[in-house]
């Protein structure tokens, strides 16, 4: 059987595959099938060709065509399965980082069958380290930390207010939600938390929304007000939520001042500490140059890169005072797979609440990520963003958080319209056909 020809990344993956779990021709076989979904679906083509082929490769050997919202009543081929992929795939050939593959691909090997059940418990240890690695990076004890991969940062804001309802009222499980709890964000930047006060049974009425400065953060004297209305009337201020680049959101709240305000109002009237979490679903990815000396500049950042780093970093340098932190790695850090972080600062609290509907089956994928970009990678990944941020564009445009901003023409996450990441910053980054951009909108 004549070997097909296949991209030069592609035999890597040949090593992930035993002898005995296919033959060399089943082998073959799924590294061509892969190969052709990483060959780059042309977009400038008329969507009526891409018509024509969906109906070539939805009819049948003897002509029947086949309603592909229909479950065929005879098995598919593999290859017309594969057409049918990349029909719905079809889009910009976008960089994808090959460790991130490899790991996504060793989660599926992980998880199937027998022989491989020991292998599958090894994703629990992968989750560990990457929660010890990232709580490193944003300046909580690894060794006392904790955190869960879930699939996004918005599933990380409901996760950290099951965590307060549980450490406030652990009879909750039983009894359900008492009525005396309230929440606070900053006003418009309330989604995320609404859903989840939805979500818990805990209701809107309860999510008390506070007003912002001129600069977007949370006003911290209109939150002192708010909480001070709150435990006056004998009700209980349960969880706040700061934002420090969180998903649409470009502003950085002063986490240091809103730990103090919480601390102050529930000293004061004998309760328990709130729980504080940070949304930092692009912003967190910052915290990797909290060891950066930007005074040498190693790695030779240019003056404007330097000034913004220094403004991001005296924002982030107390995100370890937040109880947790929510990521989500799909944003700036090139995953094309769920990969949101919940990350506690105490991590006994994870064995309060049950998590499992929440988390996402990523750890392997995000561990060999991690690992292949490292602390210098992800600087000069960010670094770039902030000089095409910074490029000098006409029109109005959309900054890092998909915001509005005064000059220039991004996407959703920050990078300029037409313009992708250069592959050399990182070793391994492949084109690939159909995978999400690394600087696309997440959906969680």
């Amino acid at each position: 059987m004549r070997r097909p020809s296949m991209n030069p990344s592609l035999p890597a993956l040949a090593r992930l595959f035993s002898p005995e779990g296919c033959t060399p021709e089943q082998q073959r076989l799924l590294l061509s099938l892969l190969e052709r979904l990483a060959v780059p679906v042309d977009t400038t083509r008329e969507s009526a060709v891409l018509a024509q082929e969906w109906q070539r490769t939805s009819t049948l050997d003897d002509g029947r065509r086949v309603d592909p919202r229909e479950l065929p009543a005879r098995g598919e081929s593999p290859e017309l399965v594969v057409e049918q992929l990349r029909h719905l795939m079809r889009g910009t050939a976008s960089g994808l980082n090959l460790s991130g593959m490899i790991g996504a691909v060793a989660t599926v090997l992980a998880s199937s069958g027998e022989a491989r059940r020991d292998e599958g418990l090894r994703a629990d240890e992968a989750e560990s380290r990457v929660a010890a690695m990232v709580s490193r990076v944003v300046g909580y004890d690894e060794e006392r930390s904790g955190g869960r991969i879930t699939s996004g940062a918005r599933a990380a804001v409901l996760a950290g207010l099951r965590v307060a309802i549980a450490k406030h009222a652990p009879e909750a499980r039983r009894k359900g939600v008492p009525r005396n709890l309230y929440c606070f964000v900053s006003e418009g930047m309330e989604d995320s938390l609404l859903e989840a006060v939805e979500t818990t049974g805990l209701g809107s009425y309860h999510l008390i929304r506070v007003r912002t400065c001129e600069d977007g953060t949370m006003a911290a004297a209109d939150l002192r007000t708010k909480m001070l209305a709150v435990a006056s009337g004998g009700d209980v201020p349960l969880y706040v939520v700061a934002s420090t680049g969180a998903e649409g959101c470009p502003t950085f709240d002063d986490v240091k001042e809103l730990r103090e305000v919480a601390d102050s109002v529930t000293t004061q009237y004998g309760l328990q500490p709130v729980h504080l979490h940070a949304d930092a679903a692009w912003g967190g990815l910052y915290c990797v140059f909290n060891g950066y000396d930007l005074q040498d500049n190693p790695l030779g950042f240019e003056t404007p890169v330097q000034e913004e780093l220094t403004r991001l970093r005296t924002r982030l340098r107390h995100l370890h005072l937040a109880d947790s932190v929510g990521l989500d790695f799909r944003w700036l850090g090139r995953a094309s797979y769920p990969a949101g972080l919940f990350l506690l600062g105490n991590g006994a609290e994870l064995r309060l609440v049950g998590l499992r509907a929440l988390e996402a089956p990523s750890a392997l994928a995000l561990h060999a990520q991690l690992r292949s970009f490292g602390l210098e990678g992800y600087r000069r990944l960010l670094a770039e963003m902030l000089e095409l941020e910074r490029a000098p564009r006409g029109g109005a445009g959309r900054g890092l958080s998909g915001v509005l901003t005064r000059s220039g023409s991004t996407r959703r996450s920050g990078s300029p319209e037409g313009l992708e990441l250069p592959s050399d910053l990182v070793p391994g980054v492949m084109p690939f056909a159909g995978a999400r951009s690394s600087l696309a909108r997440p959906r969680n």
